[in-house]
């Protein structure tokens, strides 16, 4: 379906729903008037109640308790209503009408779940029924699913790749304007009643409307709001939540949720759909007495289909995540296809074996291996590790290995796991020059919450250069020997996992993701140089933006000057051609090594024009992305001259685009993409200024 953009009329046929409501006629009020409309103490007392709400806001979600269960049920209704030019709505402020011969029902479904949830790793839901009347082609289910997850209480909304800023969020608290009445009600108890409408001089699409509070306890008891989006032909969202109050704790337990669009049809008339969602929540239970033999029970015949095929497509997906991290498992093992065969400029084809024993062998340990031999280096590399986890429910984990291996110079270690769907790391295919490293590490990694984990560890190793490229023979450096000790840590706000063989393993991915390693010297145990290392990555989409979407990485690190050359930071360049593959968020017409650095900082956006452009099925449309990307890196003079190294403290500036998404195969996608360099550091030849780049994504 081609949704179209609102008109401005449809923003009138919204109000059909919640015109009758005093407090919406007063919030749109609100909406145009001066700030200057209440006083400061009215205002203040109300942003300090909804600060104090948001403080407390785990309280409303269910997976923070230990147990939960409740009986779920969920109504989605699509119809349309045609108008042609001749049709007149009428509207006041006591009877609203429309032309009901002019309905049509398109698509609808009901749903009645059964869903209980044992921490840490039990999650059932149970489909007691299902009815659907009307032809679906996927995209109404799935638009269905996105309604029924809606929520104020998350800090964006999102619907047809729009982003809506909530007033229930510490990040855009500065955003709106509150105020606050009170009432008294006959049992004596005192309700805040919240008015929330976006500022004047914001830009951005937020909502407008009123919220019910208990000030004592900061229980939300209802919530009524509808879209006032940044322009006026945009969608039209009125949305109505309700709280009951169980175990001190206000939880959810009513949602209505009405959507409104417009396109013209063949005939010049304009197709109005209204969307409904309306969901209940019964039974609700705070730790309910649950144990993991409540979780294995017999399903009807109608919930069997329903849960094999999620069984099904958890198994897909579970199998695309292991391929995509080079693993196939068989039986109890998990063989690395990476290690039969792989490749890099400095290594060349590898080939090898490698794998490792899963968790169905042991719930309390895991062992794997790897031989490999690379045509180009002409070497043979091997290492063993042990995995160790001390409770099978628990993926915290203890690590012992060794491993002879080669890195590249200034290699950056987060706590991330390589994987095929994430193409920044295809980086790691141009890697020209490399030493050699025999590393012997220890560590131990866990999760402090759900969207945090960290890996302590210390290494002992020893380090040579092969001197079998142009940079390393202008570089060489003897063989050092390091003892180091180190923090990785890795927050991803709105990540979802899922235990799978007694690890906790991502399912989705997060809304963002921020990565800091710290690394210490130490000159014990046969190391040469005391030092500190810290290195920085996050990656986050922007506010939203009117003209599609955008993603920016930051980069930076800082270490002290008496760190070895092989720890030095390397720019992250990925020019290994005039025409190469594509890396996202490097510099593309950096030369690999082209510069060092002891500290930096880099800047890496893209914007996507496509929700913009494309405002029906994007995602099987061109993505035309723009790129930009600005470093700066700084070396001691003194380290520039004695290793014969260049920094890039004047700026690196590159601008590129992209056109992705040109050829779909199954889940691979393939694209292209031109790049110039400029500022300071632009080559004289212009042409040797540009980078030509193709690359492919996994789209599941």
């Amino acid at each position: 379906m081609n949704w179209m953009k609102l008109r401005s009329s449809i923003i009138v046929i919204g109000t059909l729903f919640i015109i009758n409501s005093p407090n919406y006629t007063y919030g749109r009020q609100l909406l145009y008037e001066n700030d200057s409309l209440f006083n400061e103490k009215p205002k203040s007392f109300a942003k300090s109640i909804l600060k104090t709400t948001i403080n407390n806001l785990h309280r409303y979600d269910p997976s923070y308790y230990d147990s939960y269960s409740a009986i779920t049920f969920n109504r989605f209704l699509i119809k349309a209503n045609l108008l042609t030019k001749t049709d007149t709505l009428q509207i006041d402020n006591k009877e609203s009408t429309i032309n009901q011969n002019n309905i049509k029902p398109i698509f609808s479904t009901e749903t009645l779940t059964f869903q209980k949830r044992l921490k840490p790793s039990y999650n059932q839901s149970e489909i007691l029924s299902t009815k659907s009347e009307g032809e679906d082609n996927g995209s109404f289910s799935e638009f269905a699913t996105s309604l029924n997850n809606i929520s104020l209480l998350q800090s964006k909304i999102n619907i047809f790749n729009k982003s809506y800023l909530s007033p229930f969020s510490k990040t855009y608290l500065r955003y709106y304007n509150y105020s606050s009445v009170d009432s008294i009600l006959s049992t004596g108890s005192k309700l805040s009643k919240i008015f929330f409408w976006p500022k004047y001089q914001k830009q951005f699409n937020g909502f407008t409307g009123t919220a019910i509070i208990n000030p004592k306890n900061s229980a939300i008891q209802s919530i009524k709001a509808t879209s006032t989006p940044n322009f006026p032909q945009k969608v039209l969202i009125a949305i109505n939540q309700n709280f009951e109050l169980i175990e001190e704790c206000s939880l959810p337990s009513e949602k209505k949720i009405n959507v409104f669009l417009t396109n013209k049809n063949t005939n010049n008339q304009d197709n109005i759909f209204i969307c409904e969602s309306t969901t209940n929540i019964y039974q609700q239970q705070i730790n309910p007495p649950l144990s993991p033999n409540d979780f294995i029970k017999p399903f009807s015949k109608q919930m069997v289909d329903s849960v094999i095929i999620a069984d099904n497509l958890n198994r897909q997906m579970k199998m695309i995540r292991l391929m995509a991290e080079g693993k196939v498992s068989i039986g109890y093992f998990n063989l690395d296809y990476n290690r039969i065969i792989g490749y890099n400029i400095f290594e060349g084809i590898k080939l090898g074996l490698g794998g490792e024993t899963n968790r169905l062998l042991s719930k309390h340990f895991t062992f794997g291996g790897y031989l490999s031999y690379g045509f180009e280096d002409r070497s043979v590399r091997h290492g063993e590790w042990l995995d160790v986890f001390p409770k099978s429910d628990s993926d915290f984990r203890i690590h012992l290995g060794y491993k002879d291996m080669n890195l590249e110079f200034g290699n950056p270690e987060f706590l991330k796991a390589t994987s095929l769907l994430d193409p920044e790391n295809y980086r790691t295919i141009l890697t020209k020059n490399m030493f050699s490293t025999k590393r012997y590490t220890t560590g131990f990694e866990f999760r402090l919450l759900k969207e945090l984990n960290l890996y302590f560890f210390g290494d002992l190793s020893e380090n040579k250069s092969r001197q079998n490229t142009q940079f390393l023979l202008n570089h060489p450096f003897d063989p050092i020997s390091l003892t180091r000790t180190g923090l990785q840590l890795r927050y991803s706000p709105g990540i979802k996992l899922q235990m799978e063989e007694g690890r906790l393993n991502e399912v989705s991915t997060p809304k963002a993701d921020y990565y800091i390693t710290i690394i210490r010297g130490l000159a014990i145990l046969g190391g040469e140089y005391r030092y500190t290392k810290t290195e920085f990555k996050g990656k986050f989409d922007c506010l939203y933006s009117n003209i599609g979407t955008t993603a920016i990485m930051v980069r930076g690190g800082f270490m002290t000057i008496n760190a070895p050359v092989i720890e030095l930071f390397n720019g992250y360049g990925s020019f290994a051609g005039t025409f190469s593959l594509s890396a996202p968020y490097s510099f593309a017409t950096m030369h690999l090594n082209e510069f060092a650095a002891s500290n930096y900082t880099s800047a890496h956006l893209r914007h996507d024009f496509s929700p913009w452009l494309f405002s029906g099925n994007f995602k099987t449309k061109p993505a035309l992305i723009f790129v930009q990307n600005i470093g700066f890196g700084w070396l001691n003079d003194q380290t520039m001259k004695q290793l014969n190294l260049n920094d890039y403290r004047k700026g690196f500036y590159e601008s590129g685009f992209e056109v992705n998404n040109l050829l779909r195969m199954g889940y691979l996608t393939w694209g292209v993409g031109i790049y110039y360099r400029y500022g300071k550091y632009r080559l004289s030849p212009v042409h040797e200024n540009f980078a030509f780049k193709f690359g492919f994504a996994f789209k599941l």
